[in-house]
């Protein structure tokens, strides 16, 4: 499959993505004013894996892989509109699993009929005040807060000659979003009207773990550079085995080159994009931290905290 373009300075990133947003009728509170109703989706990959439909589109490994996840955690915080000098946000902040659904996370209630041009959202991890959301374990929980996680992503992959490999990865992710485009018709932020809802989906593109490619609308799902990473090849890939697996020279468990479709040695390529080393553990970070998205090819501005 393509993917869609992403830029980098050194602490901002353009961003996309794919969901809808809608409006309906309903209580707005504060009569003349409107609601924003936001919740967060994994798409159908968070619930069901890989290979998956999406719009009429199989998004799926070109390795032959295929993938399942048990739970996909992620932290968000500060919720904010703007519209010129107005501005609301809320203080609270959330722990889901992406896997078990699409929480709603937030009404904001009150506000003034009008093109609210800046949404945003910070993913970054939780603090002791946070909520859990349906079925996020307290030990979870816990975890996330003392290793500074902003995901944790628990699965696996099977492939049909290569067996099946395990991870649990806990991804230190901080990155604020704001000055997200509306995804379904390019313009800015959201439209609240009078006396009415509008709901907004903040989406989470798991394609963006196993990408191949940054900075380009090229890049493939791939699995066996993970599965290449499992040097004591007991079937479970840690981050530490993916910090020692090199990304210009991708090799399996036991130190062979890992080939492409061409038959040529397999790269992985940042494009312009710094990494702090170029490794695989680093790759997926860089690539983890712009795979939150508003309202599907909505583009956001993106920095690290």
């Amino acid at each position: 499959m393509s993917a869609l373009s992403h830029l980098l300075s050194a602490r901002t990133w353009a961003l996309t993505g794919l969901v809808a947003l809608g409006a309906a009728c309903g209580d707005s509170g504060t009569e003349g004013s409107g609601i924003a109703r936001v919740r967060v989706s994994g798409e159908g990959a968070a619930k069901s894996g890989y290979p998956y439909d999406r719009q009429g589109v199989q998004i799926a490994f070109v390795d032959g892989w295929t993938l399942e996840f048990e739970k996909v955690l992620v932290s968000l915080s500060e919720l904010e509109l703007a519209a010129g000098e107005d501005s609301v946000a809320s203080d609270r902040s959330w722990v889901v699993d992406l896997h078990l659904g699409d929480p709603q996370l937030e009404e904001l209630a009150d506000l003034a009929p009008q093109r609210w041009e800046s949404f945003g959202f910070v993913i970054a991890p939780p603090t002791a005040a946070s909520e859990p959301g349906d079925g996020v374990a307290s030990a979870d929980l816990e975890r996330m807060v003392g290793e500074g996680l902003g995901y944790l992503v628990v699965g696996s992959a099977t492939h049909p000659d290569r067996g099946t490999i395990s991870f649990e990865w806990g991804l230190p992710i901080a990155v604020r979003h704001r000055n997200c485009t509306n995804g379904v018709d390019g313009t800015a932020g959201l439209v609240v009207r009078e006396n009415s809802a509008t709901d907004a989906e903040i989406t989470v593109h798991m394609d963006h773990i196993f990408w191949d490619t940054l900075g380009t609308e090229k890049a493939e799902l791939r699995f066996d550079p993970i599965w290449g990473a499992d040097v004591d090849e007991n079937g479970e890939v840690t981050t530490e085995e993916l910090s020692a697996q090199r990304i210009s020279a991708l090799t399996d468990a036991k130190g062979a080159p890992l080939l492409d479709e061409e038959g040529a040695p397999l790269v992985y390529d940042p494009g312009s994009l710094p990494l702090p080393d170029k490794n695989l553990y680093e790759f997926i970070l860089l690539s983890t931290a712009s795979m939150a998205h508003l309202n599907g090819l909505g583009l956001c501005s993106v920095e690290r905290l």
